[in-house]
């Protein structure tokens, strides 16, 4: 692969520490996972490996050019891609919700990663098929805003308990509700007590 990826980051969630970052490769459409060489954080990347030039950090909607090294695809994580620490990533412009949508319409599943339940076991990871989606949902509902809950239909189907790391997310109260919404959601790499891969709300876009 080439040393580097044009890349429209859509997901800058909480993960161990740092940041569980996604998006879609501008060259391809297909999605990526940027993912650091820090074993015990799980890969997660640190706010310091995304400071610009300027000294403004990375957020979503970003288009931004990443140094990589390689693939490094996960058992459950296909999408991974290893960023090279060495090199400063480059912001190139800014896109909207709405612009990404159209370079990249929502996906449309029977279930989402594999179920209707907040979590698929090791039993049936399979099903899933891949770790990172766009997804059109309606009536996104958080529900439980001291473990960062919240409930949404899905193709006329109602999604509960769903966890969200999305850090923009992270104070608002119970009830706080949105007609319609994108949301980018995720799993893990591995599973919770080796055998849960809870699904993760990574990012919301009201729309």
């Amino acid at each position: 692969m080439t040393n580097s990826l044009k890349v429209v980051i859509l997901a800058k969630s909480y993960k161990n520490g740092g940041f569980c970052v996604g998006g879609l490769d501008m060259n391809t459409n297909q999605w990526v996972r940027i993912v650091s060489d820090d074993e015990e954080s799980h890969g997660a990347v640190f706010h310091g490996s995304m400071k610009f030039q300027d000294g403004s950090y990375c957020q979503p909607l970003d288009v931004v050019r990443v140094p990589v090294l390689q693939e490094l695809p996960g058992i459950y994580q296909p999408e991974n891609v290893l960023m090279d620490r060495s090199r400063r990533w480059v912001k190139i412009c800014e896109m909207s919700i709405q612009e990404v949508l159209a370079f990249h319409e929502p996906e449309i599943y029977r279930y989402l990663l594999g179920n209707s339940y907040p979590y698929i076991t090791s039993d049936y990871i399979d099903r899933a098929g891949r770790s990172l989606i766009l997804v059109k949902v309606q009536d996104f509902v958080i529900t439980d805003a001291e473990h960062h809950k919240a409930s949404f239909v899905y193709n006329t189907v109602r999604y509960e308990n769903m966890s969200v790391t999305d850090p923009d997310y992270y104070t608002e109260e119970n009830g706080m509700r949105i007609a319609q919404a994108a949301l980018i959601m995720s799993l893990p790499d591995v599973p919770y007590n080796e055998r849960y891969f809870y699904k993760f709300i990574a990012k919301i876009y009201p729309l």
